[in-house]
């Protein structure tokens, strides 16, 4: 598991197995499994705002991920617009 500080939040991310392989994912349906990776965010209280484990397949796009949703959380106060 990796973690990692973001405007006062914390971010963990972590290697899973995945529910299929990346290759054999059918991109005409949406696809709702387990990718290779997932994510947590907890707020700078140290709590749990959003966890993604599905259709995750890399460590970046899991960190991207975590940072929109940071961004949203702080939208949300009001602290950016």
């Amino acid at each position: 598991m990796k973690t990692f500080k973001e405007k006062g939040y914390t971010i963990k991310i972590w290697e899973q197995t995945p529910e299929m392989d990346y290759e054999d994912r059918n991109f005409d349906e949406q696809f709702e499994g387990r990718g290779t990776y997932g994510y947590e965010v907890f707020n700078p209280k140290g709590q749990s705002i959003y966890k993604d484990t599905s259709d995750m397949w890399d460590e970046d796009a899991c960190y991207q991920n975590a940072c929109q949703d940071i961004d949203a959380d702080l939208e949300q106060k009001g602290e950016i617009k």
